[in-house]
Order: structure tokens, then C-alpha cells, then sequence
């Protein structure tokens, strides 16, 4: 089989890892992050019919930015430790706190697509229509780690050193109980099926050009908790992505590809957040040795609108980049395309910075 079902099958996998990277709901976007642009580039557009794609995503979860690109924090609001059931006005008091929040984890995704591309020619194109369903293993660790506030006391000799010790003591080990419980909720390991996709798209070849357009409806069919992380889906809500490529050929051996993506995001209904609309770019440039193509690729993906009501981290924005490498080739005995390809967050703001490693499968039927 040539490579010429490969383009079609990037409009199937743009979300092959999505479901692995509070803002942008959970510090993710429904997008394949790991990259979707590879040997597929090359590929002429003469094909019709059915196809089908594999696609495993391997994402390694190294930490989660802040809005500085650091490592994320938040900050415990001041308050006051009540000495009896009422209040008086010898009851000592703590100001706020800035707590750091380590978090690590990784996630198995595999995804499967099957789409359909038309005989028929319209405008001068073939109509592709598809389908994904990501399957997810996702496992996550949360640390908070910050010293306990530091009682103050209104008047400076009541009570005595000593009580003042004892009250100390018993506030920050409550303190801390504290942190450890909210970081348990953040922490563990889930497994199911993800977010699934319906997309349709426009394919044209004219010379050495070659343009697509398409869009794609995310579901909010992943197992999900609006209390509870890690988990498999974004959360109850849906997106709509639409996305526009444009590949040259200057010659056989050389292709140059770019790819704008844009998500539209509905309020999620669980927890009335609305995750910021958010915009990507993708870039390749690629070489064709004898056994196949080879090649760089880069992401880049912001969101362009603040969160709406989100109550623990405000108005921020996900910004992540992303740099990488893939091979492409065909294995003649099953007569399927395979793509290699690594992609390493480079920078990142309050968005999971991780790795993707992905092994893709393309097949005619």
C-alpha cells in the first residue's frame, strides 16, 4: 500500500493522546498534542474508500506550570483558630500561605479511528468522514508542600509560652492533615474509555500543493468526576475543532506542512466552568529517504480567552510548545503505514509539560 491514505488518517488522529493536559479544564486541551503531521505529508491524494488507524500514545507527565511556567502553587487564604465555641478577641490568627503543588504521572492511550473517504470529487476534493474512540489509562501523583502558618497572637502574654506551643503544634499538624487530604483527591489511577470524536473533512491536491479542511465534534463520553482526578474525560461539555493544512512539495524528496487548529468550548454542566477557547499551530518539515519519510515537527497551542468561573486558579491561560522528530515507513508483509515520532514540551503555562512518545498504524481495507 503507498502512502497515499496517510493524509486522511491525520484528520482521524488529531486527538489520538488528548485524553491523558484549574485551566483549560484540568491543564489539558482535546488535542493531539504528541503531534499529528508526519510521513503523511508526502502522500498523494488518489485514494477512496475505507480505512482504519491505531494510533498508541505513551505520555510521560513530568510536572504542571503555573501561570510563570514554574512549577504550579496556589495559596491558602488566611484565618483565624478559634481557642473555645465562641470567638473572642485573644484568638490567634494566620496569614495567608503559598503552598507548592508537585505533581507527576503518566497515561496509556490508545485510539482507534476508521473513516470513509468519497470517490466522488466536490470543488475539485474528496470528502472524508470518521470516527475515534480513545481508550486511557491514566495514573497521577500530587504533593503539596509548604511549612504551617505561623500563629499570631493578639495579646503578647496571653496565653502563656507554653499553651501558646501546644496550640502551635496541634495547628499545624491539622495544617498539614489538611494538604495531604486535598492532594489524595488528586491522586491515583483510572482507566476506561475517552472523550469519543465524529469529524468530516475536505481534501485537494493542485500540483505541488495540497490543502485540507475539516472539523471535528468532541463528546463528553470519558469517565469523569468534577470532585475526584485523575480522569479519562475532559469533563461534561463538548468541543468543536475546526482546522485548515496546507503542505508544499517543492520536490520529491522535500514536503513543508503547517496546520491551524481552533477549539470552541462549551460550559462543562458539572461544575459550570468554560474553559477558554484556545488556538494551535502546527509545523513540519519532512525528507524522503528509501525507506521512508523522516522529519521535524512542532506544536504550539494557547488559549486565546480567559476561564469563566474557575474558582481555584481565576482567569488563566494554557500555553504549551512542543518540539520533536518522526519516521514513517511501510511494512510490506501487512501492507501498513507505521509512524514513529517523540514530541518534548519545550515551554508550558498552567498546562501539563510532558513527553509524548506515539507509535501509529495506518490500513487500507
Amino acid at each position: 500500500m503507498p502512502f497515499q491514505v496517510l493524509r486522511a488518517a491525520t484528520l482521524l488522529l488529531a486527538a489520538a493522546s488528548a485524553s491523558a493536559v484549574l485551566a483549560a479544564e484540568d491543564f489539558r486541551v482535546r488535542y493531539n498534542l504528541a503531534g499529528s503531521l508526519g510521513g503523511e505529508i508526502f502522500a498523494p491524494q488518489s485514494s477512496s474508500g475505507w480505512i482504519g488507524a491505531l494510533a498508541y500514545t505513551y505520555i510521560d507527565g513530568r510536572k504542571v506550570t503555573g501561570d510563570d511556567g514554574n512549577k504550579l502553587g496556589t495559596t491558602t487564604p488566611p484565618g483565624t483558630v478559634p481557642l473555645s465555641r465562641q470567638a473572642t478577641p485573644r484568638d490567634p490568627v494566620y496569614n495567608a500561605n503559598r503552598v507548592a503543588l508537585q505533581t507527576s504521572g503518566h497515561a496509556n492511550v490508545m485510539a482507534l479511528a476508521l473513516g470513509y473517504i468519497t470517490e466522488e470529487r466536490y470543488g475539485g476534493g474528496q470528502l472524508i468522514f470518521g470516527t475515534l474512540l480513545p481508550l486511557a489509562q491514566n495514573a497521577s501523583e500530587v504533593r503539596a508542600s509548604a511549612a504551617s502558618p505561623t500563629l499570631n497572637w493578639p495579646h503578647p502574654t496571653q496565653p502563656v509560652d507554653t499553651t501558646k506551643a501546644i496550640v502551635q503544634g496541634q495547628f499545624a499538624t491539622g495544617y498539614q492533615t489538611q494538604l495531604s487530604d486535598l492532594t489524595a483527591a488528586e491522586s491515583g489511577k483510572i482507566s476506561g474509555i475517552g472523550d469519543i470524536e465524529l469529524a468530516a473533512g475536505w481534501m485537494r491536491q493542485d500540483g505541488p500543493w495540497k490543502f485540507r479542511a475539516g472539523a471535528a465534534w468532541v463528546l463528553p463520553t470519558g469517565a469523569y468526576s468534577a470532585t475526584k482526578r485523575p480522569n479519562i474525560g475532559f469533563g461534561n461539555y463538548h468541543t468543536l475543532r475546526p482546522e485548515v493544512q496546507a503542505t508544499y512539495l517543492p520536490s520529491a524528496k522535500i514536503a513543508l506542512s503547517g496546520k491551524l487548529i481552533m477549539g470552541f468550548n462549551s460550559r462543562n454542566k458539572d461544575k459550570q466552568l468554560k474553559s477558554g477557547n484556545w488556538i494551535g499551530l502546527e509545523a513540519t518539515a519532512g525528507y524522503m529517504t528509501p525507506i521512508g519519510p523522516v522529519g521535524l515537527h512542532g506544536v504550539h497551542v494557547r488559549q486565546y480567552q480567559d476561564d469563566q468561573n474557575n474558582l481555584m486558579f481565576g482567569s488563566s491561560r494554557l500555553q504549551l510548545t512542543g518540539l520533536g522528530a518522526f519516521f514513517t515507513t511501510r511494512l510490506p508483509v501487512i501492507d501498513t503505514i507505521v509512524t514513529l515520532q517523540y514530541m518534548v514540551t519545550t515551554h508550558s503555562r498552567n498546562a501539563r509539560h510532558s513527553n509524548f512518545s506515539q507509535l501509529r498504524l495506518v490500513q487500507q481495507f
